[in-house]
């Protein structure tokens, strides 16, 4: 039996993505006045959505993860997944510099907008572009975050604290865990985004679009 959300290996890591858009949905309103001043309202928080295209595939293993894709069960059932193309910090591309280090958020700042981190390697930095998650709250939500700014563990592997976006939500707090390595976010696929087409006699495309679930 399957259990939800599905892990990175029970899905995520079997697909042979071969080109994904990866972006940070805002949740505004713009409004003007007679005065001609633009205003915006945030109407929501902020949310990840992905647009996911597979490899070409034979059509039996096309079939088996069309299978498992419709186990989601539309948008009912959500699953792991993170940037198969940005897996790594830019500074560790293959997670061996990190090794066994266990980092945690060491701070975060009035409002969310930056965190530094702790435990981690000397000197390891965290580059604009980098991913991270963690788990909080209760019952727990994930997190998944991009860093903004670069970042450098200092000798006793504290960072300064550096922005990220989204902002971090009510609920995070020092000590908790943080994942660098395959950071994945929380997701549900998007209704009818599974699409499905024959190449030709031997292999088949998949298709489809998620958004983040918090």
């Amino acid at each position: 039996m399957l259990t939800f959300p599905l892990a990175l290996a029970d899905l995520a890591d079997l697909l042979p993505v071969a080109e994904v858009r990866w972006r940070l949905a805002e949740n505004q309103e713009l409004s003007g006045l007679g005065s001609g001043q633009i205003l915006a309202a945030e109407l929501g928080p902020a949310l990840w959505e992905a647009d996911v295209t597979l490899g070409d595939l034979k059509h039996g293993r096309s079939s088996q993860i069309q299978a498992r894709l419709e186990a989601l069960d539309g948008a009912t059932r959500a699953f792991y997944l993170c940037d198969p193309f940005r897996k790594y910090p830019q500074g560790d591309p293959d997670g061996s510099r990190l090794g066994a280090a266990a980092p945690v958020i060491g701070s975060l700042t009035a409002g969310g907008r930056a965190l530094s981190l702790s435990g981690l390697p000397a000197g390891y930095v965290l580059t604009a572009g980098d991913y991270l998650a963690f788990d909080y709250g209760s019952p727990p939500r994930r997190a998944f975050h991009r860093v903004v700014e670069t970042a450098t563990a200092s000798g006793t592997g504290a960072t300064p604290p550096f922005e990220v976006r989204p902002m971090v939500r009510t609920g995070a707090a020092p000590g908790i865990s943080v994942t660098l390595i395959k950071p994945a976010m929380k997701c549900i696929r998007k209704p009818a985004s599974l699409g499905h087409g024959t190449v030709n006699r031997v292999r088949s495309k998949l298709s489809f679009s998620v958004v983040q679930k918090l």
